[in-house]
Order: structure tokens, then sequence, then C-alpha cells
């Protein structure tokens, strides 16, 4: 057991490096990590992604506070995208409860490998 509360210490330490660094990507660190630790017998797969989210709340909310003190925010720029993306998180939400497991991660997978290619183009 602390094999498994020193990785997720490590791991979730690295999620917000990840996550403050770069404004995005400690949830693919989390996903990934909470999937080695959480304890097969509690999970069924969609609980790595909804426990993933729960730490990623409070982790882009202290990243954004961070970047709006810093200066990087200017404007109401992101106001556009609040609405559509709440609906969209409610959403996926309620389609987490129903979708097959493999075809979540798979899903997960793709939008990862499409957001480094693009990334890297």
């Amino acid at each position: 057991m602390k094999k498994k509360g020193a990785a997720s210490l490590v791991t979730g330490f690295f999620a917000g490096l990840i996550n403050g660094l770069l404004g995005a990507g400690g949830g693919i660190l989390l996903v990934r990590g909470a999937d080695k630790v959480l304890p097969n017998e509690y999970r069924d797969g969609r609980d790595v992604f909804a426990n993933a989210l729960c730490v990623m709340l409070p982790l882009s909310a202290v990243s954004a506070i961070a970047y709006v003190l810093r200066g990087s925010v200017h404007g109401l720029e992101f106001a556009p995208f609040i609405l559509p993306a709440l609906l969209g998180g409610i959403g996926g939400g309620l389609l987490l409860a129903v979708i097959d497991t493999r075809l979540l991660r798979l899903i997960f997978s793709a939008l990862v490998v499409w957001s480094g290619i693009s990334m890297l183009i």
C-alpha cells in the first residue's frame, strides 16, 4: 500500500507541474496513474476517468488563477468557450455512465495522439 501511496503522490505532483506549465496535459498523467493505483475491485475503467476529472477541477482552477495573476489572461477572451464547455462536460459525464470502456479508451488514446501531432505541426 505504501508503494501505491508514493505512486499517487508522484503522479499528482507531476500532473500538477505539467498542467501548470502547459495549461493542460496533467489529466493524461492522472488517467494513467489512476489506472495503476486504484484497486481493481473498485473500478470498471470509467472510474479512472471520473477520478482524474475530480482531481483536474481544482488543479485547473489553481492553474487558471496563476495565469490570471501572472497577466497571461487578457480581457474576457475565454468567455465564449465557457457555456459550450459546461454543456459538453455535462454531456460527457452522462455518456460516461453508458459508454463501453474499450471505446472510451480508444477515444482517449486517439485524442492524445491527435493532440500530440497537432502540437508538433
